[in-house]
């Protein structure tokens, strides 16, 4: 007999938080294997998510009301931040007590967006249920590396949010049965927190499935003369990062190869950018999704945007499904096992972004090598195969 879960939500609580919302939609493909799972998502008024179908999945949904309260601390990391709001809704807090009145369940699964006094909530009423809670770290490191560097007031409030961050994540670790985190280096810091429960932490990376269309042929087609750019651009930061390489790198590429096309790969692309590129007749927007993973298989080259929430782990991982090499930053491949110079080429500033795509453009030889290595890497770390049979040994 299948057991039943209660599945904790806040998909697309941020409208750019792309792989926080692929995160929830692998979790859940793979939970759903083994159990029945009443899915709750807190969602605002305006927000349409995509879910899952499946006899298995039953979906209750909460609507948010929009905040209009600013932390006098802002910014704090985002498991905070969001902790605290959901934890205080009523509507919300009113609905998990009534479904756990009405349901025995003997998993609770927590994401990130959701934890909190959400947490404790379930805790109280569940005592019995194994909580399983996914701790993405990304907003904490975030905030961390803006503020190194700077003097002044910010220091305090800095040093008050290293505090709090820590705080709360050690009262999660005491509160939880399992802990998954995204990376090695994520787990790691949250060990560090706790001898005690360091148990507890386990890694669950993102996933591909190499075994379905359109990855299980990618190493059948040949290479053009193009790039591809693949992110989320309507947001700010992805803005920002295609205004950027338009300026600054791809005018260096077409002085070095004239005749390079260029694709953008988004969801939405926002109004400058699509402003910016409309009179280059090299570049192109792609708008059907079905048409993006033969673009990417044709491409030399796929540029990963180093902002966060821009979608760039996922676009990484694609990629090398694809069999096609990635260039991007420190910090947008972070999360992943990338080896410099192996199975990615990485770049610290526009010219070094720029000379590494011409590299792959004139020398393909070089762009299947580290494709090659990257496919490797795929399969052994990121396979959905071996991903899944951890997480549901886990849980």
């Amino acid at each position: 007999m299948r057991e039943r879960m209660l599945f904790l939500s806040a998909r697309s609580h941020t409208p750019g938080d792309r792989e926080g919302d692929i995160r929830i939609e692998n979790f859940l493909n793979m939970l759903l294997e083994r159990f029945d799972i009443d899915l709750l998502e807190y969602c605002y008024h305006r927000r349409e998510t995509q879910i899952l179908r499946s006899p298995a999945l039953t979906v209750h949904q909460v609507k948010r009301p929009a905040s209009t309260r600013r932390s006098l601390l802002f910014p704090l990391n985002r498991l905070r931040r969001d902790a605290s709001m959901i934890g205080n809704d009523k509507s919300l807090r009113a609905v998990i007590t009534e479904m756990c009145s009405q349901h025995a369940y003997s998993h609770v699964f927590v994401s990130y967006a959701m934890l909190g006094n959400g947490l404790d909530l379930v805790a109280s009423l569940l005592p019995g249920a194994v909580i399983v809670t996914d701790a993405r770290r990304a907003g904490g490191i975030r905030v961390q590396s803006r503020a190194t560097g700077k003097r002044g007031i910010s220091t305090g409030y800095r040093k008050l949010n290293d505090a709090l961050i820590r705080r709360e994540e050690r009262r999660l670790m005491n509160k939880t049965s399992l802990l998954l985190a995204a990376s090695e280096e994520e787990a790691l810091s949250f060990k560090a927190l706790s001898f005690a429960d360091a148990g507890k932490v386990h890694v669950v990376p993102p996933y591909i499935n190499l075994s379905e269309p359109p990855y299980a042929a990618a190493g059948d087609t040949a290479k053009e003369n193009s790039i591809v750019l693949h992110w989320d651009m309507h947001s700010t930061e992805g803005k920002n990062a295609a205004l950027l390489f338009f300026k600054k790198v791809y005018p260096l590429i077409r002085a070095a190869v004239p005749d390079i096309r260029c694709c953008i790969i988004s969801r939405a692309v926002h109004a400058e950018v699509a402003a910016a590129v409309r009179k280059d007749s090299s570049i192109s927007i792609i708008s059907e999704a079905i048409q993006t993973a033969d673009y990417i298989r044709r491409a030399r080259a796929v540029v990963a945007s180093c902002c966060e929430d821009c979608g760039a782990q996922s676009s990484i991982l694609e990629a090398w499904a694809l069999r096609t090499p990635v260039v991007s930053s420190l910090k947008g491949s972070e999360e992943l096992i990338c080896e410099p110079g192996r199975n990615i080429l990485l770049a610290g500033t526009t010219a070094g972004t720029a000379d590494h795509l011409i590299r792959l453009l004139t020398t393909p030889e070089l762009g299947s090598i580290i494709a090659d290595q990257a496919y490797r890497t795929l399969s052994r770390h990121y396979a959905a195969d071996g991903v899944k049979a951890k997480l549901l040994s886990l849980v």
